[in-house]
C-alpha cells in the first residue's frame, strides 16, 4: 500500500523516477509504460500534459497543449479519447489537421462497420480530400517542430 501511495504522490508533484520505481514495486508494468513514454516526449509541455492525462485532467492536458501551440498533439489526445467532435472543433479553430481528424474518424468508422453520424462530419467529407501522405508529412512536421521548438 505504501508503494501506491509513493507512486500517487510522486505522479502529482512530477517526479516521475521515483513513480515508475513505485510503481515497478507493486507490478504495475502498464503505467511503468507509460511513464517512460512520458519520459520520451520531446518537450515539457508534452509531458505536463501527459502527466495531467495519467492523472484523468483531460481539460488541463487539453490547455497545456493548446497554449504551447501543440495542436497535433491536442487533436490527437481527443481522437484516442474517442471526443471526435472535439478534435475537429480544435482542429476547425486552428485551421490545422482537419484532413486528419476526418481521415481517422474515417478509418475508425470502416473498422468498426459504422456509417457516419455525425452532422459535422458529413458536412465536413464531402469538402475534404484525405491523402494519408500528407497527413503524414505534416504530422512529421509538428513533431520535429516540437522537438526543436520552433
Amino acid at each position: 500500500m505504501l508503494w501506491g501511495c509513493l507512486a500517487g504522490m510522486s505522479i502529482a508533484n512530477r517526479e516521475l523516477d521515483t513513480a515508475e520505481n513505485s510503481l515497478a514495486s507493486v507490478n504495475e508494468l502498464d503505467k511503468v509504460q507509460y511513464i517512460n513514454k512520458i519520459n520520451a516526449l520531446p518537450s515539457d509541455a508534452s509531458k505536463n500534459a501527459a502527466i495531467s492525462l495519467f492523472s484523468g485532467k483531460i481539460k488541463e492536458a487539453e490547455t497545456i497543449l493548446l497554449t504551447a501551440k501543440l495542436y497535433y498533439r491536442a487533436i490527437k489526445m481527443n481522437i484516442k479519447l474517442f471526443k471526435w467532435e472535439r478534435a475537429l472543433e480544435i482542429a476547425l479553430s486552428y485551421k490545422t489537421h482537419i484532413d486528419t481528424v476526418i481521415a481517422y474518424r474515417s478509418t475508425y468508422l470502416a473498422q468498426e462497420q459504422k456509417k457516419e453520424s455525425i452532422d459535422k462530419f458529413l458536412q465536413m467529407t464531402d469538402k475534404i480530400d484525405i491523402n494519408w501522405d500528407t497527413i503524414k508529412e505534416k504530422i512529421k512536421k509538428d513533431k520535429e517542430s516540437e522537438k526543436t521548438g520552433t
